[in-house]
């Protein structure tokens, strides 16, 4: 009768994926899973970035003259500073965000990255 007890008083089941590993409450997945996707986001504006620098620096190169040509590569060089920038502040606020709930949004550690996002664990 008390394991009948303690069955009902819990809240919620296990749990599906990455939500159903760790006891305790579903708090910490959910907390591993945006810092995941946070971290996938983050790299993947870094190398848009670098490649929207790299077609810009190009299409100045290559502009040989053509003021319209040199005005839309230099448009595209600012608009990927800006989008960087964009994306190290929303870093920061998420990290500063990190600080005062006391969950770990953002990636502490880039290199268990793809140890969380496998199913083989």
């Amino acid at each position: 009768m008390k394991h009948l007890a303690l069955e009902l008083g819990k809240i919620g089941g296990e749990g599906l994926g990455p939500f159903g590993d760790a006891p305790g409450d579903g708090l910490t997945g959910i907390t591993k899973v945006v810092s995941s996707v946070i971290g996938i986001m983050t790299v993947a504006a870094g190398i848009w970035f670098l490649f929207q620098f790299i077609i810009g620096g190009f299409n100045w190169i290559n502009a040989g003259g053509d003021k319209s040509k040199l005005q839309s590569s230099k448009d595209r060089l600012t608009n990927s500073f800006v989008g960087l920038i964009v994306v190290v502040a929303g870093w920061a606020i998420l990290a500063l965000a990190s600080t005062f709930f006391g969950f770990d949004f953002t990636l502490s550690d880039p290199s268990g990255l793809l140890e969380q996002l496998s199913p083989n664990q």
